[in-house]
């Protein structure tokens, strides 16, 4: 459970970074969530949605969503960045984890 808040946290962090806000320091969940989160409605909806409990099957669909999301942002950063994705290499370490 404390892998699947790490996520969030990194998905939130690169949600502000692609919006070109900065980020907090890891670990540090101020204004992510709650009335002065500047991220998007549903953005705020899928954190929600990826709280889990200790269902091993629920955590995997938590994970699922989670990864869906990062591939997105993933995207998004590297044409901000201009970087050339390597999805197949992201592939490779998702799959390791699923």
């Amino acid at each position: 459970m404390n892998c699947i808040d790490k996520l969030r946290l990194s998905i939130s962090t690169a949600w502000y970074m692609d919006a070109g806000i900065q980020p907090n320091t890891f670990g540090d969940w101020a204004k992510y969530e709650g009335k002065r989160s500047e991220l998007e409605d549903w953005q705020k909806s899928l954190l929600e949605a990826w709280e889990c409990g200790r269902d091993t099957e629920e955590i995997i669909n938590v994970m699922k969503s989670i990864v869906l999301e990062f591939k997105k942002v993933h995207r998004s950063l590297c044409d901000e960045l201009d970087i050339k994705e390597d999805s197949e290499w992201v592939n490779k370490i998702v799959n390791m984890v699923l």
